[in-house]
């Protein structure tokens, strides 16, 4: 009886160290890399890591008019504007959430200020200015949105004040022109 214990405790050892290497006992083979080019489009050189451009819709806050990538993915999410090295001047990116709630933002990888534009449905709910390229990774602050927030847009620092955008104003979406 106890060598049959035994034996079935040797052999449950083995297939948890057998199931422990299949998962975790290799490293993971690289990424394939591959160059992305989008026809008509003029030629730029994408930093690795960098989200690549992606799909376009203009957006107006009230008079304020901005052509955003739309981020609705969660690798276009995580990635967002990381890497690259500016925004033009009516340029951002709008991150698309499938329902209301506080969303989370952070600065990783970040080379310049933005200004997040917090949206619910076709609503302005709220913003955070002026958020500085990140600190050292170890000591990154989190900006939240308010609760119900189903979109965020990021915009060049600033932008909040320049086109006095405030809770309220009325947000538009559509192609762009």
């Amino acid at each position: 009886m106890l060598m049959s214990l035994i034996a079935v405790l040797v052999l449950f050892i083995i297939a948890i160290g057998a199931w422990w290497y299949l998962f975790f006992g290799r490293a993971n083979s690289p990424l394939p890399q591959t160059s992305v080019s989008i026809q008509g489009a003029a030629s730029s050189t994408i930093v690795v890591g960098e989200n690549p451009p992606l799909a376009e819709e203009q957006l107006n806050i009230d008079s304020a008019i901005f052509n955003v990538e739309i981020a609705s993915t969660s690798l276009e999410q995580t990635r967002g504007l990381s890497f690259r090295p500016s925004l033009g001047a009516n340029d951002g990116m709008l991150f698309i959430f499938g329902a209301g709630s506080v969303q989370t933002f952070w600065m990783k990888d970040m080379n310049f200020p933005l200004d997040m534009i917090w949206i619910s449905g076709n609503t302005v709910v709220g913003s955070a200015q002026n958020v500085p390229a990140p600190a050292p990774l170890w000591n990154l602050p989190i900006y939240s949105s308010p609760g119900n927030t189903d979109k965020v847009l990021e915009v060049n620092a600033g932008t909040v004040a320049k086109y006095n955008i405030k809770v309220g104003d009325t947000v538009t979406i559509g192609p762009v022109k």
